[in-house]
């Protein structure tokens, strides 16, 4: 029971600087649900326990996802220039919607992203990262945030969803924006306007992609839902997907006993990313519920219906870890929660692991000596009360002469990647037309 401690400010960069500290000495004060405040003013509960994340969000009787229910808002309490909105205001997607809707929007999502098989996914994330790597290797030193991080998930799903080149700078630039709170009102104005036209062009010139695949399905989703989709889909597979592979690389670089398993290959890229997920997750504080009615907190307390109550994925899976460590170190698993749990639960997290799993494949393989460019303690974290995720990542390692040096940057009208196994030694797949352009733009910058 709370004796006083006040609302932990999950916008306060001295949160940011050691947030697993600050999740401990809330819960020792509050237990498995502690009061937060999402910007100045704007209340609401965190909850740090593993196994009360995972009931609440099976009970769908008790808890809604949808931002409607949000009382605060509801009473005129949230100003329409709030920052966070773009994050919390309903959409009419499936992160906000409960039941048979939920149900029906979920399916197209699944149906769509159906044809993108993660071998498929992850051979064209190699092919894209091989050439992000080309653009900084001989210097001996990078910025992989910018460099790598983010530009790898931007021009593999680009490419899934049928965007233009210019189309994908936008959209990204935006959605960042609304991730960090920074001018969310004018970002989501932006995000809906991209989007918007590129449904025009797709409805006349429809594609294989996950776009035209959303216009197309038998759920009969409206213009407004694709939309609404889109921003769900792209949103939730780049950012949180550049967030992922910045924060392995991180653990990768200082967590001696993971590297050196990694090392002796007593632990795969794909595990090593999945013990990663239980200490760093990219998402943290992400997504909202709201209770139907007032709720009997274990422990004591009551969670007032209306209520903000966000899903501490990072929290709960590190005090699970330290509880069951010796368990979890000689067996790892994938029981984290970063993925979600339940029917909310991430429908394409095996291509976001694919693309995570393709760029650390080739960063280990192609930059000797890898290291941090700067001590950790020197690291900085964006302030974003729902992810936890590096501003900037340098690292240092033996320069290496690029492996399309005076290879000359033209399009390639090659067919997608399949899955199909290649024998060894055989050329490496080249990407879409679009990823090449955008690796050019991005590498003249």
């Amino acid at each position: 029971m709370a004796t006083g401690c006040p609302h932990l400010e999950l916008y306060d960069p001295g949160f940011h600087a050691d947030h697993h500290a600050a999740y401990a000495r809330m819960r020792e004060e509050h237990g498995p649900v502690v009061p937060v405040m999402l910007e100045p003013g704007v209340e609401g509960r965190l909850v740090v326990d593993y196994a009360l994340i995972t009931a609440w969000c099976r009970d769908e009787r008790t808890f809604s996802r949808d931002a409607r229910r949000w009382k605060d808002w509801r009473e005129g309490r949230i100003p329409d220039d709030s920052s966070l909105l773009g994050m919390m205001g309903h959409r009419p997607n499936a992160l906000f919607s409960d039941g048979e809707e939920h149900r029906r929007v979920r399916r197209a999502m699944v149906d769509s992203l159906a044809p993108f098989e993660p071998g498929k996914v992850g051979a064209q994330a190699r092919a894209v990262a091989e050439r992000l790597v080309d653009g900084f290797c001989a210097r001996g030193e990078a910025e992989l945030m910018e460099e790598f991080a983010r530009p790898l998930p931007l021009l593999v799903m680009n490419d899934m969803f049928g965007m233009d080149a210019s189309s994908g700078r936008r959209f990204f630039t935006a959605l960042r924006d609304m991730w960090d709170g920074v001018d969310a009102e004018r970002a989501n104005a932006e995000l809906e306007s991209v989007l918007s036209a590129h449904i025009d062009r797709k409805r006349a010139h429809p594609g294989e992609d996950v776009t035209s695949a959303l216009m197309r399905h038998r759920a009969g989703l409206s213009d407004e839902e694709v939309l609404q989709h889109l921003v769900l889909m792209v949103g939730a597979g780049h950012e949180p997907s550049a967030s992922l592979l910045s924060n392995a690389v991180r653990v990768l670089l200082t967590d001696r006993a993971l590297s050196e398993d990694l090392a002796g290959a007593r632990t795969g890229i794909g595990e090593a990313i999945d013990r990663v997920m239980w200490s760093a997750p990219p998402v943290t504080n992400y997504p909202v519920m709201y209770p139907v009615r007032d709720v009997e907190v274990p422990g004591g307390g009551t969670l007032p219906e209306g209520t903000p109550v966000l899903l501490g994925f990072a929290a709960a899976n590190r005090f699970l870890a330290e509880e069951y460590a010796q368990r979890l170190e000689d067996a790892p698993n994938r029981a984290h929660l970063a993925w979600g749990v339940g029917a909310h639960r991430c429908p394409a997290k095996d291509i976001a692991t694919a693309i995570a799993v393709a760029g650390i494949e080739v960063l280990l393989r192609r930059l000797p000596r890898l290291r941090l460019g700067t001590a950790p303690e020197e690291l900085s974290w964006r302030i974003s009360p729902f992810a936890h995720a590096l501003t900037r990542l340098p690292v240092a390692f033996d320069p290496q002469t690029p492996v399309e040096e005076g290879t000359p940057w033209t399009p390639s009208d090659s067919s997608p990647e399949t899955s199909t196994p290649k024998p060894p030694g055989s050329a490496r797949p080249e990407p879409s037309s679009l990823s090449n352009f955008l690796v050019r733009l991005l590498r003249g910058r």
